[in-house]
């Protein structure tokens, strides 16, 4: 898709680094990625991958540690077990345990099947522990509740989510670690390849990365808040569910974790009128923001500059917000504008993770 600029003959990112340049931004990141000095020799992207992971297995760092085990998780070619990822991060975990980023992936760590001393199993409560008051944290203790089955533990988990004060999931934290990954060990270019291909190659690495270690799954949450598959739950549960979905809309710092919280809201059933203008405006931006992010894909200095202002400010949404409001998009929706689900309109407060009969 090409972006609306191209009409004026400006690209987007041209369009942004005025901006960029007054915050700041732009003259701190500029070069943080594209300007790679050497590129690397053509290398399976695969084989570059499993190479990588277990070069950072020799570090002194615990946190690259941890990241060459989620390399790992994504390399099934590479012969590395659910075991092995799971001890690397444990020793990963206990290593560092002030270090967010690997509490949060030893958090996700679960083995299918029995956990012995010798067969390492994922702490869901680690990330709980260390930041108790930010409700992203919680959602592995959820999730572990949820598969358990148990109703009590289920409500208790989500009682305990309902009264943290914040939602943060450090994707900036997470960008600047993994661009530093990448920083340090370039990937291979591929034939022909130009430093301006490397260097977007490098951000798509280095951002997709950062979103598998910082955003975890809503997944459960949802299932397990959802009225219409659960009508037996007692009615605490979806007043607490509802006040998740609230917390989610108004301080979830990516747009995902804000449009989790209008599903949520929706499959609790728990929303009321005051609730109907954030869902159509968080559904709004997440519908609108598709635009962007196909120019984002294709451009390397847009997708710089929008990773840049995540990374200053530990959140996507002042990147978000910019972004619509570059393309002319209005961060909120005409008075007139209605969702489309399927082809059908929805109204606001729709359950629409359901599907009718």
């Amino acid at each position: 898709m090409r972006s609306r600029d191209d009409k004026t003959g400006f690209s987007f990112a041209q369009r942004m680094a005025p901006h960029l340049a007054r915050t700041g931004v732009l003259g701190a990141f500029v070069c943080a990625m594209p300007c790679v000095a050497a590129i690397a020799p053509v290398q399976n992207p695969q084989d570059f991958r499993h190479d990588l992971a277990h070069r950072l297995q020799k570090s002194e760092s615990p946190r690259d540690w941890a990241f060459g085990a989620q390399l790992l998780a994504t390399q099934s070619a590479s012969g590395a077990d659910l075991h092995e990822r799971n001890a690397i991060l444990q020793k990963a975990a206990h290593a560092a345990p002030g270090d967010r980023m690997v509490q949060a992936l030893w958090a996700n760590a679960s083995l299918s099947g029995h956990c012995t001393a010798k067969q390492a199993c994922g702490d869901r409560s680690a990330l709980a522990r260390l930041e108790p008051d930010n409700g992203a944290a919680w959602l592995t203790v959820v999730d572990g509740a949820w598969r358990s089955g148990n109703a009590r533990a289920i409500d208790a988990a989500i009682a305990r989510m309902a009264a943290s004060g914040r939602y943060n999931e450090h994707l900036g934290e997470a960008i600047a670690a993994w661009r530093d990954v990448f920083q340090r060990f370039p990937p291979p270019a591929q034939a022909g390849a130009n430093a301006t291909s490397v260097g977007g190659s490098v951000l798509n690495l280095a951002f997709d990365e950062a979103v598998s270690t910082a955003i975890p799954s809503t997944a459960s949450l949802v299932d397990a808040c959802s009225q219409a598959k659960h009508p037996e739950a007692g009615t605490k549960r979806f007043a607490n569910c509802g006040r998740i979905a609230r917390l989610m809309m108004g301080r979830a710092q990516t747009l995902s974790g804000r449009a989790d919280g209008a599903a949520l809201l929706r499959a609790s059933h728990a929303g009321a009128k005051a609730d109907i203008e954030r869902v159509r405006t968080v559904t709004w931006q997440s519908e609108q923001f598709e635009k962007v992010a196909s120019v984002l894909g294709s451009d390397p200095v847009a997708k710089q500059n929008y990773m840049n202002l995540i990374q200053a400010s530990d959140s996507e949404m002042p990147a978000v917000q910019y972004d619509l409001t570059i393309f002319g998009i209005p961060l909120t929706p005409p008075a007139d504008w209605k969702q489309t689900v399927d082809g059908k309109t929805v109204e606001p407060l729709d359950d629409v993770t359901v599907k009718a009969p």
